[in-house]
């Protein structure tokens, strides 16, 4: 049964509802005038995210969701009565976040919505445009300078770059293939760092060595190309037609309306604005912010506009002033005031869409500003209590210990101390690791693996030993235990998965010193900042609750019909 549907029946089987409006949506509680209603609980409730939606269940978890919903208009009224919702910080950044969306409404409506590009369109672009090329790459990737100048003079000499991709390449997923890469790749599919070295090349050319993000080396062959297919040029394609025709379309729009609303231009002051700017003037007084550059039926564009949008956007003047005063008034800020005007005539701004937006809007920014005046900016951390933290819990300024291994693991102790001593001997340890290991994590990584303190059930024995072990020396054989998806070949598992190792700590932080003060200062001053927040909060919510209870009102029997 719906919920909100079972709750109306619940309000009257028990006779709360004493009208049609009441039985169909509940008050359930008042904060002063204002009122919460079923439909507005029922709603938060849905549209929380699980990870904050309360553990409780039934009416507690109801009345838990209902006081988050008291809490949050107790914040409002605050902010009200603190005169925050007027404050100019608010008032601005919500009245730019009105025009953006009005604009965005309004360009969606008129132009937007009007353009169409059909497949016809784009096959007449795509016929007209000169036809970029897309290409078939091969490669071969080695490790040092050196080896890529032997490579090259390989090729040079005559040598097959396949051959030598297939027994020289690092690049494990196109070796195989003598350095292909699969499919053609169009020009913006090439990384920015190559198109330089690629791009010049033609059918059978091959790079100079080029040096790779990752410290290896690179030689790229063009083996074919042909121009990019319809069906990759059609969306690039598509968007710039689009723009161009919703170009058209706005500058259609703008000239029409520029005659229909009589725009006048006023030369004069942009010239004393110009000026002004040149001469790096900064302080205008309340006339020279009035000055009118634009005006038109129903309105008019100011210096003091000019200024405002400027500083929204950061705008900086330089280069040639006078020209860039201009374009910004004449090709920036008038249209958009012109849109603006266009659009709250039509009423987009008090649409109900729109209005709900704003009250949202309105509501968020206000608690973010009271937060900020009632909490945050309440704090005050001392440099004693830092450098406490910072003594106190060193192991909040310690990295987590880990450790990287080369090990092999093998089923007995006799296995282990015969491989101990081959690479002892001088055998190469990682080679023997890829034959004989049976530790998964192990297995074609030359025995090596990285393991952290947290791992301790799954590496116990391990974890227990290099708490004390240098870094170089081979040590074991060690017994230690794995559990079957450790292991390669589980079948062949010991009774008790007992195994033994020979291993090598190739890299280790196990105990290691918290880092020096002076880097870890701003880490422990915002970790007293956060908690301080947090128990500033927490005050201020309940002094509030004490100070707005005798304008608090729970129906809790209506609130009880909620429950099927």
């Amino acid at each position: 049964m719906n919920l909100l549907w079972s709750l109306c029946v619940g309000l009257f089987l028990v006779g709360c509802a004493k009208d049609a409006e009441q039985l169909e949506n509940p008050v359930l509680a008042q904060v002063g005038d204002r009122r919460i209603t079923a439909s507005q609980l029922i709603d938060f409730e849905q549209h929380l995210p699980a990870q904050l939606k309360t553990k409780k269940s039934g009416l507690d978890g109801w009345r838990d969701y209902l006081q988050t919903i008291i809490d949050k208009e107790i914040f409002l009224q605050e902010a009200v009565k603190r005169g925050l919702d007027e404050s100019p910080a608010v008032a601005q950044k919500l009245q730019r976040e009105k025009a953006a969306r009005v604009l965005r409404l309004l360009f969606e409506r008129e132009f937007l919505a009007k353009v169409r590009v059909d497949e016809q369109e784009l096959r007449a672009a795509y016929e007209a445009a000169d036809q970029e090329r897309e290409i078939k790459l091969r490669l071969i990737i080695v490790a040092t300078p050196a080896e890529a100048e032997e490579i090259r003079q390989s090729l040079a000499a005559g040598e097959d770059f396949a051959a030598l991709a297939l027994s020289r390449s690092l690049h494990t997923s196109t070796a195989p293939q003598g350095g292909e890469l699969d499919g053609y790749l169009p020009p913006k599919r090439i990384p920015i760092y190559l198109q330089e070295y690629i791009n010049a090349l033609a059918v059978g050319e091959y790079s100079e060595p080029v040096r790779l993000p990752n410290g290896q080396y690179g030689i790229y062959q063009v083996m074919h190309a042909r121009p990019v297919s319809f069906a990759t040029a059609s969306n690039a394609l598509e968007a710039e037609l689009r723009e161009e025709k919703t170009t058209a379309l706005i500058d259609a729009f703008l000239a029409q309306l520029r005659t229909d609303i009589d725009l006048q231009a006023n030369a004069e002051t942009l010239h004393q604005l110009q000026q002004w700017i040149a001469a790096g003037y900064g302080k205008y007084t309340a006339a020279e912010r009035a000055a009118v550059l634009f005006q038109f039926r129903g309105g008019r564009v100011t210096v003091g506009d000019f200024w405002d949008y400027a500083a929204e956007l950061n705008m900086g003047f330089s280069d040639d002033i006078a020209e860039s005063v201009r374009w910004f008034a004449e090709d920036v800020l008038l249209p958009r005031t012109l849109f603006l005007h266009v659009a709250y005539e039509r009423g987009i701004d008090r649409e109900e869409q729109v209005v709900r937006w704003y009250q949202h809007r309105r509501d968020a920014l206000l608690l973010l500003a009271l937060r900020q005046t009632a909490v945050k900016d309440q704090v005050h951390i001392k440099p004693a209590a830092v450098r406490k933290l910072y003594g106190e819990r060193p192991e909040l300024f310690t990295a987590p210990a880990e450790v990287t291994l080369q090990e092999i693991m093998v089923q007995t102790q006799e296995e282990a101390v015969g491989l101990k001593e081959r690479i002892e001997a001088g055998e190469d340890m990682g080679a023997l690791a890829d034959e004989y290991t049976l530790r998964t994590a192990g297995k074609g990584t030359q025995g090596t693996f990285h393991i952290h303190a947290f791992e301790q059930p799954f590496y116990r024995e391990l974890i227990d030993a290099v708490h004390n072990a240098e870094v170089g020396p081979l040590y074991g054989p060690l017994a230690v235990t794995a559990q079957a998806a450790q292991v390669v070949g589980p079948e062949a598992m010991p009774r008790g998965g007992e195994y033994y190792s020979v291993f090598k700590v190739l890299k280790s932080n196990f105990g290691s010193a918290p880092e020096p003060f002076d880097t870890a200062e701003k880490r422990a001053r915002a970790l007293l900042k956060r908690a301080e927040e947090s128990r500033l909060a927490d005050a201020f919510l309940r002094g509030l609750r004490r100070g707005y209870e005798d304008r608090v009102v729970v129906y809790d029997d209506r609130l009880k019909a909620l429950l099927p």
